[in-house]
């Protein structure tokens, strides 16, 4: 029943129904059994959708006069149900304030941030490390949008905490889990983030296997793998004339040119591109058109095949991912992985390069 959509909504509204039907909340059982499922409602909102934040408002009011109840009440440990509480707001009024063009969007973050903070203080006296890393993370995320900057970020240390989230999630809920498999989709968001983005695309590929097998095609959990899997395997490059554009490449085509001199035909290899992109991106807008592959640069994170090397051959037909370009030397550097172990190739002429488009199967380990 949980891996029903539909269903999931009738069944979180049923529950807070009979939480207000049969429980009072002037005692601990009444107040845990209306929190967990009013929570549990608001995972189920959705922000952008006018209804739903009146719905979501109405609970953030009850989650308060529950915080409230537990401050006084001694007869049993509140501090997960706090936490919990506590989260619930905050990301709910995330949620509202990263909507561009919401009126009070600024005051929501504010909102976000002040729970977040109470929730960090909870996980902290609660040795949670990893839910107080988590945490920090969102309130990083307000203090940039209400500063007005880009925030930084130690893409390491978010790395080894999306990894060790996941790995919490896969230990306790199994791999199935529709939390498990968005812990998956984040941890394989920090692998791109440092160019491991063969790695992070065959990872989304998997969770993608595994979720359509558990709760089918047509469900949220996997419609949003399937969208990040497209995102994965998508190709950005530039055109050198344009470098402030970015565009998608689709496929390699090649083309005949005849030479003046000896009227012998030559095959020039073409890029087909289509852009340029805009955020948000409006694909109906873009075009399609083909380009010579000399005038277009790889994108930082485009996966790429090793051919054509004369000194360092062993290289050939190996697969990696740019991880810079030196404009000096007009040279890649690229990360490639070799018996599971990432390995970092300096000095690539963009000519023994080629755009991954397809990857292969991974080798049995």
């Amino acid at each position: 029943q949980l891996y029903q959509n539909e269903l999931r909504q009738d069944l979180s509204k049923a529950r807070v129904r009979f939480a207000e039907r049969d429980y009072t909340m002037d005692n601990a059982e009444g107040v845990a059994i209306h929190a967990t499922a009013v929570m549990n409602r608001m995972t189920l909102i959705d922000a952008e959708k006018q209804y739903d934040r009146i719905e979501g408002k109405q609970i953030c009011t009850k989650l308060q006069h529950i915080l409230e109840f537990t401050k006084t009440d001694k007869s049993r440990s509140w501090a997960q149900i706090q936490a919990s509480a506590h989260m619930s707001i905050a990301t709910f009024h995330l949620r509202m304030g990263m909507r561009f063009g919401y009126a009070e969007w600024k005051d929501c973050l504010q909102t976000a941030k002040e729970h977040y903070e109470m929730a960090v203080e909870i996980y902290s006296n609660e040795k949670d490390e990893l839910s107080v890393s988590a945490t920090e993370k969102m309130i990083a995320i307000i203090n940039a949008r209400l500063d007005g900057v880009e925030r930084q970020v130690d893409h390491d240390a978010n790395l080894n905490m999306e990894r060790k989230k996941y790995k919490f999630y896969l230990d306790n809920l199994g791999q199935n889990h529709i939390t498990t498999i968005n812990a998956g989709i984040s941890y394989a968001q920090a692998l791109s983030d440092l160019c491991y983005t063969i790695v992070a695309e065959r990872y989304v590929a998997k969770l993608h296997g595994i979720s359509q097998r558990a709760h089918g095609s047509d469900h949220d959990c996997t419609v949003e793998v399937l969208t990040c899997l497209k995102r994965f395997r998508e190709r950005r490059v530039y055109i050198k004339s344009r470098p402030n554009e970015t565009f998608q490449a689709l496929r390699y085509e090649k083309s005949d040119t005849n030479n003046d001199d000896d009227d012998q035909v030559t095959q020039k290899r073409l890029l087909v591109l289509q852009g340029p992109i805009a955020i948000p991106r409006n694909v109906a807008t873009e075009q399609t058109f083909q380009q010579d592959c000399a005038n277009v640069s790889f994108a930082i994170g485009t996966p790429v095949i090793f051919q054509g090397l004369i000194v360092t051959t062993s290289l050939n037909d190996k697969i990696g991912t740019v991880k810079e370009f030196d404009k000096e030397t007009n040279k890649y550097a690229i990360y490639f992985q070799e018996e599971n172990v990432v390995k970092k190739a300096l000095g690539v002429e963009e000519q023994f390069l080629h755009i991954l488009f397809d990857l292969p199967e991974e080798e049995e380990k």
